[in-house]
C-alpha cells in the first residue's frame, strides 16, 4: 500500500510541474513543440555550431523548437533594459536572422520566425522577411568589406559596449578611458 502511494504523489509531482513549464511556455510567448537543441551547459541536448556556406556565418542558438510551423529559434538575453515597445535591439535583430539562416540551411526546414526574450519578458518574434533578409545579407557583405579595412571607426557613443568589446586593446577610439 505504500509502494502505491508513493507512486502516486510521484505522478501528482510529475503532473503538476508539466503544467508549470507549460504555464511558463505560455508566460514567455514560447510556441508548443519540442525542444531538440539547447546551448548551455548540462543540456541533455546536442548544441553543435551551425555554419552557412552561402553567407559564411556560423552561430549556436540558445535554443531550437521543433513546432507544427517550422523550427523556431530562440535568443535568451539577459538585459535589463530591453528596447520600448516590444522592438528588438538592431545587433540582437542581425543575429537572430543569422540564426533563421543558418537553421534554414543546416536543417533544410522552414523556419516561420525567431524569438528574442529579453530577462522574464514575453518573447518578441523576428520575422524573416524579404527586407529584413536583404538586410541581413547587407551586414553580412558590410562586415566582410570592413575586415579588409586597416582603420574602423567607433559606431557608438556607449561606454558599457566599449567596456566589454573584444578589440579594446588595439583600438585607439574607445571610450572606457
Amino acid at each position: 500500500m505504500t509502494l502505491v502511494l508513493i507512486a502516486l504523489a510521484a505522478l501528482l509531482i510529475g503532473i503538476l510541474l508539466l503544467r508549470r513549464s507549460q504555464q511558463r511556455r505560455q508566460q514567455l510567448g514560447l510556441p508548443n513543440g519540442d525542444v531538440f537543441y539547447q546551448d548551455h551547459g548540462g543540456q541533455p541536448m546536442p548544441a553543435v555550431t551551425l555554419q552557412s556556406r552561402v553567407y559564411g556565418v556560423r552561430g549556436k542558438p540558445d535554443r531550437l523548437i521543433r513546432t507544427a510551423e517550422g523550427i523556431v529559434p530562440v535568443e535568451l538575453k539577459k538585459s535589463a533594459r530591453p528596447p520600448a515597445r516590444g522592438g528588438v535591439y538592431p545587433n540582437h535583430l542581425i543575429q537572430v536572422l543569422a540564426y533563421i539562416v543558418l537553421v534554414r540551411e543546416h536543417y533544410g526546414e522552414d523556419v516561420p520566425y525567431g524569438l528574442v526574450i529579453y530577462g522574464d519578458e514575453t518573447a518578441r518574434k523576428v520575422i524573416p522577411t524579404p527586407e529584413n533578409l536583404a538586410w541581413f545579407a547587407e551586414v553580412v557583405q558590410h562586415v566582410r568589406s570592413a575586415r579588409g579595412m586597416e582603420q574602423l571607426d567607433r559606431s557608438h557613443q556607449q561606454r558599457s559596449r566599449c567596456r566589454g568589446c573584444g578589440l579594446k586593446p588595439n583600438c585607439n577610439q574607445s571610450l572606457d578611458c
